[in-house]
């Protein structure tokens, strides 16, 4: 826009001509306030024709600027990742609650029961530890399992299916402890390994 065209918009607005002599440089135009105009605001015209608006604040830069908004995109950067993370565990949580709230309904779907064993007797053999195995109804049998040493058997009900079990878990602690691990493979010796936690034949 020219300078012509700027004063005559100028004019067009009802600004006030002042010639200031302090500074021949430039001309102050005074704008009368309005309605919407809170104040007086005074516009500065120099030769090229730039325009300053008085009592409006320029906006300022520190000299370190490019690090503070370094420093901000970093923070920013790490709400952003914090927040994801506690997304993802909060998901994750939710999954393993999903999952644990599936196994029982299963177990409860199936009447497990717990039951400990204590003892072996008659049989020569001492227990640790009580042994805990589980006992639930399948097709018409109980079944009832150890199932950190893998072993299970059934029985019509529920003692005999326990009773059952506690044969199964002595003689298999006796005959794979007669055997060197080759021998005997990976998980018969992972099983007597477990087995050896809680029984030890009496002399």
């Amino acid at each position: 826009m020219s300078r012509n065209k700027l004063f005559d918009n100028l004019m067009e607005r009802e600004f006030e001509i002042h010639n200031p002599e302090d500074n021949p440089q430039w001309t102050h135009f005074l704008c009368r306030p309005t309605e919407t105009e809170g104040r007086n605001r005074l516009l500065r015209f120099w030769g090229r024709g730039s325009v300053e608006l008085s009592g409006v604040r320029p906006i300022s830069y520190t000299p370190d600027w490019a690090k503070e908004v370094s420093e901000l995109l970093t923070k920013v950067v790490t709400i952003i990742v914090e927040k994801r993370k506690q997304e993802f565990r909060f998901n994750l949580l939710q999954a393993e609650l999903s999952h644990c709230r599936k196994r029982i309904q299963r177990l409860e779907s199936l009447q497990t029961k717990i039951i400990p064993i204590d003892s072996f007797a008659p049989e020569p053999y001492d227990l640790l530890k009580t042994i805990l195995v589980t006992v639930h109804s399948v097709e018409g049998e109980f079944e009832a399992g150890w199932f950190d040493a893998n072993i299970h058997f059934s029985g019509d009900n529920e003692e005999e299916a326990v009773r059952n079990l506690k044969s199964l878990i002595l003689d298999s602690f006796e005959s794979f402890s007669g055997k060197r691990p080759d021998i005997l493979g990976p998980e018969p010796t992972r099983q007597l390994a477990v087995m050896k936690e809680y029984i030890q034949k009496r002399p």
